[in-house]
């Protein structure tokens, strides 16, 4: 008897022991299976900065993303400043950059359009699948590539020069002769303008200068008066360059100029007359299907491909986006709905601005800061007259004395939503308009007027008596 309690007291603390140890143990799977399931996706993003559009590839991306709860990590200036549209994003790019800037912690997958090449090399490195955007990067094998179709982007920059002249010489400024996007693009204009044989080809270009409009163009118009009829220029710092020069040498009235990459400032210089037509190359919309593409590889999917590029790597799974052609006919559509997206833009960027000041204005206050701040509000509320009634300082709509007229801010928002063929929607673009209109105290007055004798009538006791 005297060994078995021996025995039981010696039991007793190992038993007790292995319950502390398993619930610990217990409470710490747990906990880690919260984090887990709390811990967002994460997909990296790297644009051109020299990007007339870079901002609508990013708003495509994000508009996607904030669907899925997916953060998006804005990679784009390579030195680590913040660029992005929501303040998490912002913590989460503190973290990923190291001395050189070039650290993806925490991307699962890298959208790459341009940007510090050493994104790429550290996505290399640690086996992050690669997704190009609008252009192949050079020296790695992206996983696959979105872009527009660039054939077409040619052919209707071709198209929209023969409908308005179909001879003498025409020339075209290359981006780079050995990227395959300009290639592609010279093949869509050539094969156009082939059907004229009274136009004549001269293509400019160089993969070294970044300026070839201003150092080349100036000199073959020289060698060359009158004769150039028309400049096609396939992006859109060719086709600014173009503008300068031309309008330097005064021909701007006299040269057809087209670009192949339509943004806001183009669109501008074709309202103006300095530019006859562009192309729209669809950026938002390459920005939600490079997300989609993005998505796809961050769940280890195949990608959907019904195209390919052939690069010095291979094959590589491409999806090539619809484009448009920008003609006089259809600008002011255009213009109005590039206005309209960037508006939108402008706006979220400062509303997200005026919240992140609201909180750091409550902070203040919480801390102490907020004294003064009352104590004017209680001075504004004593000389409305009404005890501080929030109620009534709404309500109420006379005019103060020496008024002389009454603005009115009027704000309107436009959701547009993209759907596909089943009518799913894969894409949503918000725009805001606002607008200043000027009353007449008189009307104000009318009006509290009104309301007034409609309240003194809704409470006549003799409106309540029964008829007789």
């Amino acid at each position: 008897m005297i060994q078995r309690m021996r025995f039981l007291r010696m039991l007793f603390p190992l038993f007790l022991s292995l319950t502390i140890t398993g619930c610990g143990l217990q409470e710490l799977l747990v906990n880690k299976n919260n984090s887990s399931k709390n811990q967002k996706s994460v997909i990296s993003v790297s644009l051109n900065e020299d990007d007339p559009n870079n901002i609508l590839y990013l708003k495509g991306i994000e508009d996607m993303a904030k669907k899925d709860d997916i953060q998006i990590m804005d990679l784009s200036q390579a030195t680590g400043e913040k660029n992005s549209s929501n303040a998490e994003t912002d913590v989460g790019k503190e973290s990923i950059y190291n001395a050189n800037g070039a650290t993806l912690q925490g991307g699962k997958v890298l959208i790459y359009q341009g940007g510090d090449p050493n994104l790429l090399q550290n996505a290399q490195e640690k086996t992050i699948p690669v997704l190009a955007l609008s252009r192949l990067p050079s020296r790695i094998q992206p996983a696959g590539i979105v872009l527009s179709d660039q054939e077409k982007i040619g052919e209707q920059m071709a198209i929209t020069l023969t409908n308005k002249l179909t001879e003498g010489q025409v020339v075209i400024l290359e981006d780079d002769p050995n990227s395959s996007n300009s290639q592609e693009m010279l093949l869509g204009s050539r094969s156009v303008l082939s059907k004229f044989p009274k136009l004549t080809i001269e293509t400019i270009g160089t993969p070294t200068s970044e300026s070839v409009a201003k150092e080349t163009l100036p000199e073959y118009l020289q060698k060359n008066p009158g004769k150039v009829q028309a400049v096609l220029a396939q992006t859109e710092k060719l086709a600014a360059q173009a503008a300068e020069v031309l309008k330097g040498a005064q021909l701007e009235k006299k040269v057809v100029l087209i670009g192949g990459e339509a943004n806001i400032q183009s669109l501008k210089r074709m309202s103006s007359g300095v530019q006859l037509g562009d192309v729209d190359i669809s950026p938002y919309l390459q920005g939600i299907d490079a997300y989609q593409w993005a998505k796809k590889l961050l769940k280890n999917e195949g990608l959907d491909a019904d195209d390919s590029i052939t690069s010095d790597q291979g094959e590589i799974p491409a999806k090539l986006v619809s484009v448009k052609a920008v003609t006089p006919e259809n600008l002011s559509l255009e213009l109005n709905n590039y206005t309209q997206e960037i508006s939108s833009i402008e706006q979220e960027k400062q509303t997200l601005s005026e919240s992140q000041g609201k909180q750091s204005s409550s902070e203040s206050k919480q801390n102490g800061g907020g004294s003064q701040d009352k104590q004017t509000a209680n001075q504004v509320d004593t000389n409305n007259g009404d005890g501080g009634n929030p109620q009534s300082s709404v309500e109420s709509s006379q005019v103060l004395p020496g008024v002389s007229k009454v603005t009115e801010q009027i704000k309107t928002e436009t959701t547009r939503e993209y759907l596909d063929s089943q009518g799913k929607v894969i894409g949503t673009e918000k725009s805001s308009n606002e607008k200043d209109e000027t009353v007449p105290p008189e009307v104000i007055k009318q009006e509290d007027e009104n309301h007034q004798n409609s309240e003194q009538d809704n409470t006549d006791p003799q409106s309540d008596q029964p008829s007789q």
